[in-house]
């Protein structure tokens, strides 16, 4: 009879509480005695997780839903006021960028001191050091002070060392996200090469295409709370409904979460930049689909509109009004004005309005994205209005395609006849 193997991770009914102080003196007041001078914060409370042998798991949630400080206590770098964390396993953690290296030390030494950190010998450090030199890509870096690294730096050698070890269980957060973008391909790329070995990883992230794409599961933490647990792909929606939602709904309490859902953005997630003239004013942008309904949650290969409504404060001969799509890094997937559609411009008095839209088949990638709009006039030197990141939309659903891709060509994938052996 085969005895169940036990899970990589174990986590039973964790809690963790802080206590804030407005200032050192208020703690100084309360150690001598002057009464409670704290607030107290519950960090986490009763989270209860088992992760399986292989498995690749998302945390996701919120900031300040407690995601750092469960990895920090999973990690052992942080102490848990109640519950108990089995790993079986050795474990290897990438948290905060620089967390055990000295400032001083060069990266070379900062390799030796980050391996005995994580449990190994010397000798074991200096066999793999090389590899490791030659994963973070620093070349002549590594003989200087770490304190001189960029942050996109100190990521490639936090997350070089961290491999060294050869871990079973790699847990990590949010640090590499400040790394460039092919050394965040590298690392994912590696995260692979984990996963087919066995390897369990628990990682933080707010990419939810990226863990709908490479995780297995994903957990979802609300006011350090579990609210969900559940296929990466299903909880990475719901977790998106909810955070587009309007700013006013409240969060899901239970495993409900499912039923989560959003019409309109709240004006808090997309925190957008604005100026212009003032001879006219974009007043409302907005995405609708084809039944008419403000939307924010795109699907792949569906129809949609997105509109802008413009008011004009100054008399206009040749209002222009013109929208770009971005990803979240910048990129500009897409722009269009009238000039390149031959549509005349259209002249407004002072008070008229004007809806300038365009019609699409939505061919986005899975993924998030902004939406900036912008009027202005041939012979003005600067825009009328200009809305940058008014809106943030996310377009959810499986195309077939690995997470990286902008664009959906609705391809199909097949190989050709197999030809005989010569």
């Amino acid at each position: 009879m085969n005895t169940p193997q036990a899970p990589a991770l174990r986590i039973s009914g964790v809690s963790k509480a802080f206590e804030i102080y407005a200032s050192p003196a208020q703690m100084l007041l309360e150690l001598i005695g002057f009464g409670t001078r704290h607030e107290r914060f519950q960090a986490l409370t009763g989270v209860s997780v088992e992760i399986n042998r292989g498995e690749v798991v998302a945390i996701v949630g919120r900031n300040g839903a407690g995601k750092s400080t469960l990895l920090k206590i999973v990690a052992g770098t942080l102490a848990a006021d109640s519950g108990a964390v089995a790993v079986n396993g050795r474990l290897s953690a990438i948290l905060e960028l620089g967390t055990g290296f000295h400032p001083d030390y060069t990266g070379r030494e900062n390799i030796i001191m980050g391996g005995l950190c994580l449990g190994m010998t010397r000798r074991e450090i200096l066999a793999k050091q090389d590899e490791v030199a030659a994963f973070s890509e620093l070349g002549d870096f590594l003989d200087r002070p770490f304190r001189t690294y960029s942050s996109g730096m100190q990521a490639r050698l936090c997350f070089s060392t961290a491999l060294a070890c050869e871990p079973s269980i790699l847990v990590v957060d949010e640090a590499l996200s400040v790394g460039d973008v092919r050394f965040q391909r590298k690392c994912f790329a590696h995260f692979e090469q984990l996963r087919a070995r066995g390897t369990t990883i628990l990682l933080v992230s707010h990419d939810m295409n990226a863990v709908a794409q490479i995780c297995d599961r994903a957990v979802w933490l609300e006011r350090g709370k579990v609210v969900a647990v559940g296929s990466a792909k299903e909880v990475a929606e719901n977790y998106l409904r909810a955070m587009l939602a309007p700013s006013d709904a409240s969060a899901p309490k239970s495993s409900d979460a499912a039923a989560a859902s959003a019409t309109h953005l709240g004006g808090d997630i997309a925190p957008e930049m604005r100026y212009g003239s003032g001879a006219a004013v974009i007043e409302r942008v907005e995405v609708v689909d084809a039944a008419g309904n403000p939307v924010d949650l795109l699907r792949p290969r569906a129809s949609y509109t997105l509109r802008a409504r413009v008011r004009a404060v100054r008399p206009l001969d040749d209002l222009h009004v013109g929208f770009a799509i971005r990803t979240v890094r910048g990129v500009e997937v897409f722009s269009i004005n009238p000039r390149p559609q031959r549509v005349a411009p259209v002249p407004l008095a002072p008070g008229e309005g004007v809806t300038a839209e365009i019609a699409f088949t939505n061919h986005l990638a899975p993924g998030d994205y902004f939406v900036t709009v912008g009027a202005w006039g041939l012979g003005d030197d600067a825009h009328h209005d200009r809305r940058v990141d008014v809106l943030q939309l996310h377009v959810a659903g499986d195309i077939g395609a690995l997470a990286q891709s902008l664009v959906d060509l609705d391809a199909e994938y097949r190989f050709t006849a197999k030809e005989s052996a010569r």
